[in-house]
C-alpha cells in the first residue's frame, strides 16, 4: 500500500503543494491531472523519494521504478545495454522484455537509432523489467502522435493487467487518464490540493 500525506511543499517563500492525502493499493492504477504548472511533477518526485524536502509522509515499497516525460536512455548503449546495465537482468530477460514491448530485433540498435516511440518503449520495458511493486509514470506519451499514443496505452494496460503493480500516472489527458486509470485524481488551485 503507497500512503501519500502530503501537508506542505515550498520553494522558497512560494508554497507549492498544500494537504494532499491518498493512498494506492496494488493492482490499482491512479491517474494524476491538473493544469500544467500546478505541481504534478513535484508531487511525483515527493512520492518517489527524489525530492524529500516537504512537510508530511509518505510510505511506499522499496522496489518502485520511474518513466519519465523524457525517455532518459543511455545514447552511447545499445538497447540491451539499456535493460542490463541500468537494471541487472540477464540478456534473456532482456531481450523477453524487449520482445514483450514490441522491440524484437533492436536489441544493437542505439536509443537515438530508434523512433520516439521506440524509446518510449525501451523506458517501459525497463521500468517493468524490474518487476516493481510501485510504477510511477510522468507523462509516459507525451509528444507522440495520437496513432502512437494509442498503441502505447494498449501495450501499458497489457503489461500492467499482467501484474499486480500499484500504479501512478501524471497525463493531462482526459481519455489517458480514463482509458488507463481505475482511478482519477486532479490537482488544482493555489497552493495545489486534490479537488
Amino acid at each position: 500500500m503507497i500512503s501519500v500525506e502530503v501537508t506542505r511543499k515550498s520553494f522558497g517563500r512560494a508554497q507549492i503543494l498544500g494537504e494532499i492525502s491518498f493512498s494506492i493499493s496494488p493492482g490499482e492504477c491512479v491517474a494524476l491531472l491538473g493544469p500544467s504548472g500546478v505541481g504534478k511533477t513535484t508531487l511525483l518526485r515527493i512520492i518517489s523519494g527524489l525530492d524529500d524536502t516537504f512537510e508530511g509522509a509518505v510510505t511506499r515499497p522499496d522496489r518502485l521504478a520511474m518513466v519519465f516525460q523524457e525517455p532518459t536512455l543511455l545514447n552511447w548503449r545499445s538497447a540491451l545495454d539499456n535493460l542490463t546495465l541500468v537494471t541487472g537482468i540477464d540478456e534473456a530477460g532482456a531481450l523477453n522484455a524487449m520482445a514483450e514491448v514490441g522491440l524484437d530485433g533492436k536489441s544493437q540498435h542505439y536509443p537515438l537509432q530508434l523512433s520516439l516511440g521506440q524509446r518510449r518503449r525501451l523506458a517501459l520495458a525497463r521500468a517493468f523489467v524490474t518487476n516493481p511493486d510501485f510504477l510511477i509514470m510522468d507523462e509516459p506519451f507525451a509528444s507522440l502522435d495520437p496513432e502512437r499514443i494509442g498503441e502505447m496505452m494498449e501495450l501499458t494496460q497489457s503489461l500492467l493487467n499482467k501484474r499486480k503493480i500499484a500504479t501512478l500516472f501524471v497525463t493531462h489527458s482526459e481519455e489517458e487518464a480514463n482509458t488507463l486509470a481505475t482511478r482519477v485524481l486532479r490537482l488544482g488551485g493555489s497552493p495545489a490540493g486534490l479537488v
